[in-house]
């Protein structure tokens, strides 16, 4: 198949991504593309392509020696090699190796029930709520979303989950901020000082973890151990990377496009506000519509294959295009419109297979949380700028904001508006 030329980086691309993804389904189920810093790669571009590439093991490989290459897509001569210990996590291994990180990780994770943390994130929004409200107050009501909520709350959950001081959260938020919006080579390059600081920092961690054991993931990661097995140094540094920035960067997205939507379909805000059970309902919609991780980490090929009319050889990379699977006409009735109470709703936000993301049911109470926080305070709220002059990333692969402008109409304004009476 001849290579396909479609735009997915482009600032038009991320504010309408879904006349790109239509004529991708239509040029077939899989399309050979060419994306940068990776280069050429097949995208899985309907729902039951990119539900194949996911789930078939034997066919697709995750870990590049499965299928006769040496390196991973995009890990060029440059990454340093103290960086390549991040690449030893549950998301970039094939089994048996992925069912024995998982196994340890979710025996770690588990400890904490997503309902017993309820009250707590419920607390959490109220206070980066608070400071939301200040901040427009201090503007002429106008404050940026993802800097005084969408960020800090997340930051603030993957924090207390893993059990990391909360006098540590600024300088998280500083190497959050590197790493999310790195695009450029030289961005990408100051992200990578900042990994090293972070490993430094987590393997100080994990050493203060191993004297005195506290509450929180990380102890639980040391101790994890399974038929006689634990985590190697190596594993609980990726481990513990992995969840503090997958942990907190999927909802920061979640949070500012779900927001984003209901601004936008004030039909669907009016319905969620007098109805608050959907408001899961409302998360899983947003991941569906908006797609914030538009594309999954590369397969690759595991041996030659006829599929969907195209000649796969081994080692070649397939992308499932999550974007386009997520608004095919073939799985969605009416894909293109933003239906909070869709059912069913069998999305691929989350990705599938066994890698779907271990984290999907604290993310989603997350999401669910803030909004309804949100809007029960602020039920009035506005976008502060029109809709073209938003900041979208620039990174391919993400859709989401660099920044979320908003408004507080001034009744919804001071200590009290929209809150209940107790």
């Amino acid at each position: 198949m001849a290579l396909q030329n479609f735009d997915l980086t482009s600032i038009a691309f991320k504010r309408d991504p879904y006349p790109t993804f239509a004529r991708m389904r239509a040029a077939g189920p899989v399309v050979r593309v060419k994306l940068p810093l990776i280069g050429e790669a097949w995208a899985a571009t309907t729902y039951e392509a990119a539900v194949d590439v996911l789930r078939d093991q034997k066919q697709f490989a995750l870990e590049p020696r499965h299928a006769g290459r040496k390196n991973f897509a995009g890990m060029k001569w440059w990454m340093p090699r103290s960086l390549r210990v991040l690449t030893k996590n549950m998301l970039t291994t094939d089994e048996p190796d992925h069912r024995r990180l998982r196994s340890l990780v979710e025996q770690a994770f588990q400890r904490q029930s997503v309902n017993e943390m309820r009250p707590r994130l419920v607390a959490l929004a109220g206070r980066f709520l608070d400071h939301f409200e200040a901040a427009a107050l201090a503007d002429n009501g106008r404050a940026d979303l993802m800097e005084h909520f969408a960020k800090p709350f997340p930051l603030a959950v993957i924090c207390e989950l893993l059990g990391l001081p909360e006098e540590d959260r600024a300088k998280f938020s500083r190497f959050a901020s590197g790493l999310t919006n790195a695009s450029s080579p030289w961005s990408i390059l100051r992200a990578m000082f900042g990994i090293r600081k972070l490993l430094r920092y987590l393997k100080e961690q994990l050493a203060v973890c191993r004297r005195r054991p506290r509450p929180g993931v990380i102890s639980a990661l040391v101790e994890a151990e399974q038929d006689g097995q634990r985590l190697s140094e190596d594993e609980l540094l990726a481990m513990a990377f992995l969840l503090l920035f997958a942990g907190h960067e999927t909802t920061v997205h979640l949070i500012a496009t779900g927001v984003h939507n209901l601004l936008r379909h004030p039909d669907q805000k009016d319905r969620l506000l007098h109805d608050w059970s959907l408001a899961e309902s409302a998360v899983n919609e947003t991941l569906r519509y908006v797609s914030s991780i538009q594309f999954t980490k590369p397969r690759y090929v595991r041996q030659d294959a006829e599929k969907y009319g195209v000649s796969l050889k081994r080692g070649e990379m397939v992308f499932a295009l999550l974007g386009s699977a997520n608004v095919d006409p073939a799985q969605f009735e009416e894909p293109e419109t933003f239906d909070i109470g869709r059912q069913p709703n069998r999305h691929l936000g989350f990705g599938g297979g066994i890698h779907v993301c271990l984290g999907f049911k604290l993310a989603t109470a997350e999401t669910a949380i803030a909004l309804e926080s949100l809007f029960t305070r602020f039920p009035d709220l506005e976008l502060a700028v029109p809709e073209e002059e938003l900041r979208w990333l620039k990174r391919m692969g993400t859709r989401g904001f660099l920044e979320l402008p908003l408004r507080l109409r001034p009744q919804a304004t001071g200590p009290t508006a929209g809150r209940h009476a107790d």
